[in-house]
């Protein structure tokens, strides 16, 4: 049986106002992050002080050499979240779309995370253990939620254009 649609052998390009508009996101979205970032560091120093149960140190602030590298990997993850979550919503009305998109950024950083401490943590009680895992899970969705909030109302004022929206310079 064949199909309908003819294969196309042309490529599809993006136009170079949609590649500015991709930078104008991700650079949107890095800034957002490292203040995001901090916002939620303030909030887990708080609870780590205010809670018995250990906490995961994804969002600890401690030397300055490791915040400086912790600062750069959140504004670049920050970067790579806002451009994606530009082409996966484009002008879709989905919300399980864009809270998909957040929980599997927070997902993967956060799986991540609980790997890299993943020997340590299994010396914690069984409750511990979800407890901790809870919150930083949280605290990552937190974060995206802050970015992708900020980039939606930066889309909605067309301070940045939706994607495919763009009209070539």
């Amino acid at each position: 049986m064949q199909s309908s649609h003819p294969i196309s052998t042309k490529s599809e390009h993006l136009s170079v106002a949609d590649r500015i508009e991709s930078f104008k996101a991700g650079f949107l979205g890095a800034i957002a992050s490292v203040f995001a970032f901090f916002a939620i560091a303030l909030l887990h120093h708080f609870l780590k002080n205010f809670l018995t149960a250990q906490l995961i140190s994804s969002f600890e602030l401690s030397s300055p050499l490791i915040l400086l590298i912790k600062l750069g990997m959140i504004g670049f993850s920050g970067f790579l979240f806002a451009v994606t979550y530009r082409y996966i919503v484009r002008r879709d009305r989905n919300s399980h779309l864009k809270s998909g998109a957040i929980l599997a950024f927070a997902c993967i950083r956060s799986f991540a995370t609980i790997d890299l401490d993943l020997p340590k943590l299994t010396l914690l009680p069984l409750v511990q253990l979800v407890f901790a895992i809870a919150i930083l899970l949280l605290e990552n969705i937190a974060w995206l939620a802050i970015v992708q909030s900020i980039l939606e109302t930066a889309i909605q004022h067309k301070w940045i254009a939706a994607f495919g929206s763009a009209k070539d310079l």
